[in-house]
């Protein structure tokens, strides 16, 4: 268990940069998945990856924002 709460801030803060680096990635690689798809079949295929990519920067966007420790910094300035 932390001993601060900024050992608790910075646990937080490098699992968010991790879920938020897979995420990226995981869109990346479906999008190429797509390309490659569209490209080989020479049609246009629906975009998949805009669900992972919409939906999923959404939930990230909200944790970014909601984060606690973000707005205690915020209100001490």
């Amino acid at each position: 268990m932390p001993e601060s709460t900024e050992e608790t801030r910075s646990s937080g803060g490098l699992a968010r940069r991790v879920v938020t680096i897979v995420w990226a990635v995981v869109g990346g690689i479906q999008f190429v998945i797509w390309l490659l798809m569209s490209l080989i079949s020479m049609s246009f295929k629906s975009p998949f990856w805009l669900w992972t990519i919409g939906i999923g920067g959404v939930v990230l966007l909200l944790w970014w924002y909601l984060d606690p420790a973000r707005r205690a910094r915020e209100g001490s300035e």
